[in-house]
């Protein structure tokens, strides 16, 4: 039995890419315009859809164990 598929292509290469989608049109999305790094492990990125000109933000949480103490 061959498994079906119920959601559009773009966001399944998006889900398997880790690239993101516009929350409006669903438009994949190459790069965000603008990121910066916050504090405790933070990134957050702003992003703009060439399509529908929708401006939103992300945010990352990026999992950074601390570091290890030398003795």
């Amino acid at each position: 039995m061959k498994p079906r598929i119920s959601a559009p292509r773009s966001r399944i290469y998006a889900w398997y890419f880790a690239r993101c989608c516009c929350p409006k049109c669903g438009e994949l999305l190459n790069a965000p315009d603008y990121s910066e790094f916050l504090k405790q492990n933070n990134v957050r990125h702003t992003w703009t859809c060439n399509k529908c000109d929708y401006v939103f933000e992300t945010l990352v949480w990026l999992n950074i164990p601390p570091l290890a103490s030398k003795q």
